[in-house]
């Protein structure tokens, strides 16, 4: 099932794309700081299930503008679609298609390397693109978000079963998938979140 209407994709597309466009060819803000601004932002959510006001009222140049802290004095017209225009076009349609969080794809591919597959995927059936996404999620997702995180964390098993009294056997089985850990009780993930320092929604698995 898809994110919302398949009315709304075309606008969704172009939303995004502006964001990006106006963002780093107008406002000259690094291409990472604008994604992080974007996942941060109620946009992302309000966006990502679809709500006619945000992709249908503000444009998506009118956020770039808000959420880098800028006055809209005159939006120069850009004649040639630059690539970051494709990756917010390409990205809205692949989040809509797969019906999965932004935060979601960027815990797993990180916006700069979606922006080099423009060059070999932005002339061919859009398709082509989200096949290649879900490759490289699912060689990504090799590791459970939660082993993930605790690796970059530089912990153990055993040490963060210290610091959240959690069992270790129980976290082995969270990291090996023999236990779902959407379904883990809400006190588990609030520790884990907590002692990983990361949002308890980074824990779970699409």
């Amino acid at each position: 099932m898809n994110a919302y209407s398949d009315l709304y994709i075309s606008d969704a597309q172009d939303w995004l794309g502006e964001f990006f466009e106006t963002s780093i060819y107008v406002l000259n803000v690094d291409l990472k700081e604008v994604w992080k601004r974007f996942i941060l932002s109620q946009y992302s959510l309000s966006f990502g299930s679809g709500d006619p006001f945000t992709i249908l009222g503000k444009s998506g140049s009118e956020v770039a503008f808000e959420l880098c802290g800028k006055r809209i004095d005159s939006l120069p017209f850009i004649y040639d679609r630059p690539p970051e225009y494709w990756l917010g076009w390409a990205l809205a349609y692949y989040q809509w298609y797969k019906n999965i969080p932004f935060h979601f794809i960027t815990n797993h591919i990180d916006v700069e390397t979606i922006l080099l597959m423009y060059k070999k995927y932005h002339e061919i059936d859009i398709m082509h693109f989200c096949n290649e996404m879900d490759r490289l999620i699912k060689t990504h997702r090799k590791e459970t978000n939660l082993k993930r995180l605790r690796k970059n964390r530089g912990l153990s098993q055993k040490e963060l079963a210290d610091i959240t009294s959690i069992p270790v056997r129980t976290i082995q089985q969270y990291e090996q998938r023999q236990k779902n850990i959407n379904k883990a009780q809400a006190n588990y993930i609030f520790l884990l979140a907590q002692a990983l320092s990361c949002s308890p929604k980074d824990l779970l698995e699409y």
